[in-house]
């Protein structure tokens, strides 16, 4: 009776009768095929957050802020996305991107994200950006910890917010629209 039912239905669907498996993947084009195979351990990842842990030691990080990062897969024109290795500890300024949207892979650490809201107290008088200390407002605070993943859309602000004995190392993949 099932197998009636089931063939009763692909039938409305119009699926024809005798289909059997298609191959879905038939007509992707294989050529020109990107020589980007890339795979990094938690050896390969321990290695850069130390080796970001040390730079970071030896002077102050973007913006005046202790964050520095490593591209590890830069932009190219024929993918939508990069890939960053990114240390933090400390403040760091809320952000907001027109075209990139950001995924957050914690390797290590732990932290607060805040996603969405507005930002507050940025004073709009000329000063660089490593002299104020913005915050959000409204924000959604996503807890995170070794393993967890966030996804930020693009025209969305979004800060990580570490305590003073807090820091945090993520890989860090853009995608651009």
């Amino acid at each position: 009776m099932r197998v009636a039912r089931a063939f009763l239905v692909l039938i409305s669907l119009g699926v024809p009768y005798g289909v059997s498996a298609q191959d879905q993947f038939g007509g992707v084009t294989v050529e020109p095929r990107p020589q980007e195979y890339l795979h990094w351990d938690a050896q390969a990842f321990a290695e850069m957050g130390a080796e970001l842990q040390g730079r970071l030691a030896g002077g102050v990080g973007i913006f005046g802020t202790q964050f520095v990062f490593e591209r590890v897969l830069p932009a190219a024109e024929h993918r939508p996305h990069n890939m960053s290795i990114v240390y933090r500890r400390g403040y760091t300024q809320p952000e907001i991107h027109e075209e990139k949207w950001d995924m957050y892979v914690i390797v290590d650490g732990s932290g607060t994200v805040l996603v969405g809201g507005q930002r507050t107290n940025w004073i709009n008088d000329g000063r660089p950006a490593e002299e104020q200390h913005p915050g959000l407002s409204g924000a959604q605070a996503f807890e995170v910890t070794k393993g967890d993943i966030v996804h930020v859309p693009a025209r969305v602000w979004h800060q990580v917010v570490l305590g003073p004995e807090q820091s945090m190392t993520y890989a860090l993949i853009n995608v651009m629209e």
